[in-house]
Parts: C-alpha cells; structure tokens; sequence
C-alpha cells in the first residue's frame, strides 16, 4: 500500500461505516480527503454486528434520561431513525442493490404488563415522530406471529424495518468513496496528533505508522477506539468498549420474516436469507489482551439462546453452529457523538454507539454538510466535548 500524501484537507481516522460513509459523502462533493485505519476496513463494530436496522425507540433509550425532555429527546432521535432509514433505501438503489437491503418489518415483544405499558408508551412517541408502529396484542397478535410463545402478551410492529448485509456495505461504500477520490490507507495507525493553529486548534500534523500527514481537518471516526483517539489532542469523551456477542444456528425453512426485539430482555432475532438464525441483543463478550480480539463465552452463548427459544419456541431444536464476538463504543448518555469540538477547533468526531449501524450514514450525511458549509452544527448533545456526569469539562 503506498504511503500518504502531505497533506489534505479533511483526514478521517476509521474505517468502520461511518468513516467510509463520510469519505464518500465528502468525495462526492470534491472535497479532498483521505481516509487512515489501522487495520483493515470493516474488522471491528461495522464488519462484527448483525446489520439490523433499529428504528423503534429501545429500553435502553426509555431508561436513559430521568429529565422532563425525554419524549423531546427521544422524537428528535426516532425523526433520525426514520430520516436514516430512508437514507439506507436511497443508498441501496444507488449502488444497485448491492448492500442486500431487506424491509422485513420489525416485531418488539411484550412479556408483562409493565413492559406491554411501555409499548403504548412509546408507540405513542414514535406516533408524534412520524415513525409507523402499532400495538398489536391478543388475536391480532397471534394472526401476524403465530410462533412467538404464548408468554408474549403484546408487540409493536414497525413496518420499516430490517436488516443490510454488513459484511458489504463497508466495502461498497469504501469503493465509491475512491472512485469519486477519496483516498483510502489501510494499516496506517494513528500515533501522534499535534494541532498546530491558534489556540491548539487546526490544521493538524497526524503522525501514523505509514506516514505524516497534515490535515486542514480532522474527524475522529474510530468507534469503540475514539476515546483513545480524543485523549491524543485532551479530550476525554464518554464512551466506553463494549465487546458483543452473537449466535448463528443451521438453517431451516422459512419461520420467521421480521426483525424480533423484546422490550425488556436482551434479544434480537431474526432470520436470513439462507434460512440461518442470527440471535443477539447484546450479550457481553470476554476482553482480552491486545492484539487478541473479544472472546465468545458460554454464558452469553446459552442465557442468549436460552431467551430467543422462550420467545420462539420453534427454536428449542435448532442447532446453534457457530458464535462470533464483536465490539462497539458506547455513550454514557446512549446519543451519538458527531460534531466539531470547540475546545479543538477543526477536531470533529463521528461516533455513533446505540443503534450505530442504523444511523451512522445519516449523521455521516449530516457532518458532511456541515463541513462543506451547506448545512448546520449537529446538536449540542451530541458534541465531542462533553464529558460523564461525574468528570467536569476540562479547560
């Protein structure tokens, strides 16, 4: 691989979906960037998840804010979710259907009343976000999903949802992002990032295995790793690594057609083209010692199985064949964080934790025509200068 130039104009440091999503958009427009990764495109979070496009509001997103805004909080981001999955549909038929897009429609289970009471509730949010779901319990529940376990009282369906093939898009994207000039670097780790502007802000010189670089701009897009990237020029953002795990089973004939999530448990469940059974939900995964990757365990393995057959009890017989781990960032706020620092001015961050797959496009979009000048800041929530609750902004 040849080495760097010296110097661009906007230099991004990942080469997960949000990172090729950005070069691409940025290409598309002739602005002059370049692209590093460490490895190789698409190793970590973006080539090791399911591709399941979320766009129903999660537990996770209900028990996150304990503020009066929460429902503001959470239409703004349902908006984004239905915003990102239109994108993903214009972004299929571009590259010709190659990103092996499924609209399957998504169920989100019920197994108590108070997880039934949460469905209303937010249906009722995702209603006001112009996002379509809908209630579905007793007879006209068992009418559409006939296979969930009578345990099931009650599930929100969403027309719109589905899955991508995650082990393409990267790849895809990271093509045309080349053929419009974006420049790619693989193996190029990130080591040194020395601002040298006013103020300590932009442009920067960005020393890597392969080479220095100066970039006019910068945009940390390094997913579970970008805190490490941050903590290069003082910024310390609240994100953590949270390795994943996921079984796959055999194949078998056609059961299941949407996308299956619980409302209160860790599952998601859904069937492939192949007829193979792809369960997560966010199981943890064992860390280990660097360069090693997160490890499976059987713990994960089993509870994770364990909750997919008690939801589907068709499954009690399917062997599962093999089980992978994978990693991603987490906030500890659960929004994304995308925008330019304003303690770093020209240090901008692209990480998307919760639901990143879904809308790292999206917010990739958004960056972009704020960094071509078309476009405005992306929220104040989600800026890379702020910190956990517990740890005050450094000055």
């Amino acid at each position: 691989m040849s080495g760097l130039p010296p110097e661009t104009d906007v230099l991004i440091v990942g080469g997960g979906v949000a990172g090729v999503a950005l070069a691409d958009q940025l290409a598309a427009e002739g602005v002059e960037v370049v692209l590093v990764e460490r490895g190789e495109l698409n190793r970590e979070a973006s080539g090791t998840n399911a591709g399941s496009m979320h766009l129903q509001i999660a537990i996770h997103q209900l028990t996150a804010f304990d503020t009066a805004d929460v429902a503001d909080r959470l239409r703004d981001e349902t908006r984004l979710a239905a915003e990102a999955a239109r994108l993903w549909h214009a972004l299929d038929a571009e590259l010709g259907g190659g990103l092996e897009l499924h609209v399957t429609g998504g169920l989100m289970v019920a197994e108590t009343e108070e997880q039934l009471r949460l469905l209303h509730d937010k249906q009722r949010i995702e209603q006001a976000a112009g996002l379509e779901t809908h209630v579905l319990e007793g007879d006209e529940l068992r009418g559409v999903a006939p296979y969930l376990a009578r345990t099931v009282i009650g599930a929100t369906s969403c027309p719109l949802e589905g899955h991508v093939n995650p082990l393409v898009a990267v790849p895809l994207l990271a093509r045309r992002a080349a053929e419009r000039g974006a420049l790619i670097r693989t193996h190029a780790e990130v080591t040194a990032i020395e601002p040298r502007g006013a103020a300590g802000g932009a442009p920067f010189q960005v020393s890597t295995v392969a080479g220095t670089i100066v970039a006019r701009r910068l945009v940390n897009a390094a997913g579970a790793w970008a805190r490490e990237l941050g903590e290069l020029v003082g910024l310390r953002m609240p994100l953590r690594r949270m390795g994943l795990h996921v079984n796959v089973t055999e194949p078998r004939d056609r059961l299941l057609t949407p996308l299956i999530q619980h409302i209160g448990r860790r599952l998601t469940l859904k069937q492939s083209a192949n007829g193979t059974f792809i369960i997560g939900g966010g199981w943890p995964a064992r860390p280990e010692e660097p360069p090693r990757r997160y490890s499976t365990t059987w713990d994960s393995a089993a509870g994770n199985a364990d909750v997919a057959v008690s939801v589907v009890p068709a499954l009690a017989d399917v062997r599962v064949v093999r089980t992978w781990s994978g990693v991603m960032a987490w906030t500890d706020d659960i929004s994304p964080i995308a925008g330019e620092s304003r303690r770093v001015p020209g240090y901008h961050a692209l990480v998307v934790g919760s639901s990143g797959y879904t809308l790292s496009p999206m917010l990739a979009r958004r960056l972009a025509e704020h960094l071509i000048g078309t476009g405005p800041p992306l929220p104040p929530e989600y800026s890379p200068d702020r910190t956990t609750a517990a740890e005050p902004a450094r000055t």
